[in-house]
């Protein structure tokens, strides 16, 4: 499988299937470029469809951050993967933090920028404030947030230190899994698949499936750098013209949708596809209509939706 050296010196791992106009898919938190296989496989038929494991996931599981920004790092990383392999015009996508990252290659590389892009399931705002009511987890934003930082400020002596995964403390990494368990259910709109998401998270078998912990300060650094840098890419949306696909989850409970929907606002070259019976994962939730959204992204070749 190819893998790519970065400007650091990293090797990340990346799939590269099919020939033809390429397409470079991201993938979010606790997910992996594997994720994508079932859209991808029959994409890659009429497309070449690029697929990185992002650092501290997949296969990237133990390249470390070299920069203090999570989401730059990310996005640096995605400009020498474009340069690697020489790709001179392509398309992008990304999914929750993958929609993230994409919007942040935009802000740093936009002489470098996809000529068209698919964004899935986001809020350009991450935290909420006075004047942005649509931050991460919705109505339950405060108290997940204060959670969340709670745990970060526990962990960080640990990360600071580079503890392994096994000499923390099990309270610790309890809570740790009970946190991450109502992440990746906050991730489903189905009940059913809301209980699997938290019972896999309280075993250790299910654990080591959903994340390896080999470099589990990655999912931490990768916490923190949402509380820290409140990312807000509005301005990104406003300046960098692209033609811009916007798949909203009408009942995602991690990203309400008035938020996601406001991305017209930002970006007038855009267009919304409503998907009226998923949550966070359309992938999961409208699998058939995500392919059909995905195949109609790659083969478009006009530059504007006006």
């Amino acid at each position: 499988m190819p893998r790519l050296t970065t400007r650091d010196g990293t090797k990340l791992f990346y799939r590269d299937q099919g020939q033809g106009d390429p397409i470079i898919l991201l993938h979010g938190f606790g997910m992996n470029s594997l994720h994508w296989l079932p859209f991808s496989t029959p994409l890659s038929r009429n497309a070449r469809v690029i697929m990185p494991d992002l650092r501290g996931f997949g296969r990237s599981h133990t390249a470390k951050f070299s920069e203090s920004c999570v989401l730059t790092n990310y996005a640096n990383d995605i400009n020498d993967l474009v340069n690697h392999l020489n790709l001179t015009r392509f398309k992008l996508s990304g999914i929750s933090m993958g929609a993230l990252t994409s919007l942040q290659y935009q802000k740093l590389h936009p002489n470098n920028a996809p000529s068209h892009y698919l964004h899935i399931d986001q809020s350009p705002v991450c935290l909420n404030s006075d004047e942005w009511k649509w931050g991460l987890f919705g109505h339950e934003h405060n108290e997940r947030i204060a959670r969340a930082r709670a745990l970060v400020e526990q962990l960080t002596p640990y990360i600071q230190n580079n503890t392994p995964y096994r000499a923390l403390p099990q309270k610790l990494t309890r809570k740790l899994w009970k946190e991450l368990g109502l992440f990746f259910a906050s991730a489903m709109s189905k009940n059913g698949l809301k209980s699997m998401a938290k019972t896999l998270c309280r075993s250790a078998i299910g654990q080591q499936t959903l994340l390896p912990t080999e470099n589990w300060q990655a999912y931490i650094i990768c916490l923190n750098a949402y509380l820290e840098n409140n990312y807000d890419l509005r301005d990104t949306l406003r300046e960098v013209d692209i033609p811009t696909t916007v798949v909203v989850g009408l009942k995602s409970e991690m990203y309400p949708k008035g938020g996601q929907l406001r991305i017209a606002d930002y970006r007038k070259n855009s267009k919304l596809i409503p998907f009226e019976q998923s949550g966070h994962t359309p992938l999961v939730d409208e699998p058939l209509k995500f392919l059909k959204t995905l195949r109609d992204f790659a083969s478009q070749t006009e530059l504007s939706y006006h």
